[in-house]
């Protein structure tokens, strides 16, 4: 068992790889445009027009990478590697996300120049380091020559400090060398040797000479990540941080399933207490009014939308009807100021209805498939031998029958399971509950990326889970069923 159990969790790994890879195809084959969408939302819904508007939406698409071809995307979302402009330094990206343009030369020919990405500071550098080498930069600029001696103590760390102040001065481009330009330029100078040329000169001289470092061969198409933070992905168990507000996905993850994974086991634990009894009473009243009329109510009761049976739960039972239960949230307004028990009492009355709506469509097609089984298992020759030695009803039914006949309803743990820690779309939402569901269908609506893969792929694993723990099941109620 033990062993079929670490083959079934290393599966789960190529598995849930193949899940993300199926949700990030989806993604990106719908139609709509997530940097527009979320400079839709973040503006209030009217999005201003013109170059603003698309220099906006290429800022956003360069940030998160949705510029780069989609096997780069996929495999940086995958991981462990980061990929964007601040990943691994065994990486590079492209000049698209450098503030760059191509310059015809009038010799023939052209040139990449622009403004690099600065890096202030190596990502070796630490930050004790970086701010004594801030302050020295700063000192030489003000006159200070004692500061080259700390700069040149440094060594190769100080360019990064010194080209950012150069570029800050004078953007690194044309003009006239001034005084504090010409202490930058006789620091680099000083410290690595060559004879500085060009900073009066062309703009492609500065390029050149002093930033060519930064770039890979290549003649600056790509330029190496900064190594600032080298690992993330699915495999370093970085989920992303969310396209609006920034958010870790994985904290607000953790968030919404406290409030969705105690509903859920709540609703799975009463879905079986109701449905097994009643799916053993309606086999032993088979055929009899009660029967019929438990099969009818059942029935009904699967038919009926959860959004539409959410509503008349609030409708009865809420402010417009009988006033008993509060509708929305879990907790009162004011909560905080309540006692343990006045806090956990508030509670119990706020989820009465959400659980409500989440499990009576499952005990519902829970407890036909229980008595399905059931009736089928009571016709089997072990049965009637039972019964044919005399033992009684009960002990026919709960000790020989019950076990068999529970196989199929274990089976669907593996459907319900995750479909609820999931978390219930329109449940959720109905009742105004932070949960996963409503997480998921908030990020969906956005379009982020970060939400709807973290969401899906959560989901997607927990179907694994269910899997595992409905075959582990089968063992223990079946003798027969062993897993090798």
């Amino acid at each position: 068992m033990i062993q079929f159990i670490i083959r079934r969790l290393l599966l789960m790994i190529p598995t849930t790889i193949g899940v993300a890879l199926v949700v990030f195809g989806i993604y990106h084959a719908a139609p709509g445009d997530a940097a527009t969408v979320m400079m839709g939302i973040s503006s209030g819904g009217n999005m201003s027009q013109g170059a603003d508007t698309q220099a906006r939406a290429e800022a956003f698409k360069r940030e998160y990478g949705l510029d780069r071809n989609l096997a780069v995307q996929f495999l940086n979302y995958i991981g462990p590697f980061n990929l964007l402009r601040d990943g691994h330094p065994w990486f590079s990206a492209p000049y698209t996300e450098r503030e760059v343009e191509r310059v015809a030369l009038e010799g023939g020919g052209e040139v990449l120049t622009g403004a690099p990405m600065e890096i202030k500071h190596l990502p070796t550098t630490s930050d004790e380091e970086r701010a004594r080498l801030d302050e020295a930069t700063a000192a030489l600029l003000d006159g200070d020559a004692g500061a080259l001696a700390v700069l040149e103590e440094a060594g190769d760390a100080s360019f990064p400090a010194l080209l950012t102040a150069l570029n800050e001065r004078k953007r690194a481009f044309g003009g006239e060398v001034d005084e504090e330009v010409a202490r930058l330029s006789g620091a680099m100078a000083a410290l690595s040797g060559a004879e500085v040329t060009g900073l009066g000169g062309t703009r492609e001289g500065l390029i050149g000479e002093w930033f060519g470092w930064y770039y890979t061969e290549g003649g600056g198409d790509r330029v190496r990540n900064s190594g600032e933070r080298p690992w993330a992905g699915l495999l370093a168990l970085d989920l992303g941080k969310e396209m609006q507000d920034k958010k870790p996905v994985a904290k607000e993850l953790g968030k919404r399933l406290q409030v969705t994974v105690p509903l859920a086991l709540i609703s799975v634990l009463l879905s079986y207490l109701i449905a097994l009894p009643l799916g053993i009473f309606s086999v032993r009243r088979q055929g009899t009014k009660i029967d019929g009329a438990t099969t009818v109510i059942l029935f009904v009761l699967y038919s009926i939308p959860s959004f539409w049976a959410g509503l008349m739960l609030i409708i009865s039972f809420g402010a417009t009807g009988l006033d008993w239960l509060p509708v929305l949230g879990l907790h009162d307004k004011d909560a905080d100021t309540f006692t343990t028990s006045q806090y956990l009492w508030d509670l119990f009355l706020h989820i009465i209805m959400p659980v409500a709506t989440l499990t009576y469509g499952s005990f519902a097609y829970l407890s036909r498939q229980m008595r399905a089984g059931m009736l089928e298992v009571i016709r089997q020759d072990y049965i009637r031998t039972a019964r044919a030695k005399g033992l009684s009803e009960n002990v026919v039914i709960y000790k020989h029958a019950l076990r068999n006949s529970m196989i199929p309803v274990i089976t669907l743990l593996a459907a319900i399971l995750p479909i609820l820690i999931g978390g219930s779309v329109i449940v959720e939402s109905v009742f105004d509950i932070p949960g996963m569901g409503k997480y998921a269908f908030e990020g969906l609506l956005r379009r982020d990326f970060y939400i709807v893969m973290a969401t899906t792929i959560f989901v997607g694993i927990m179907t694994q889970f269910g899997i595992l723990l409905s075959d582990i099941t089968y063992q223990l109620v079946d003798p027969r069923i062993r897993h090798t």
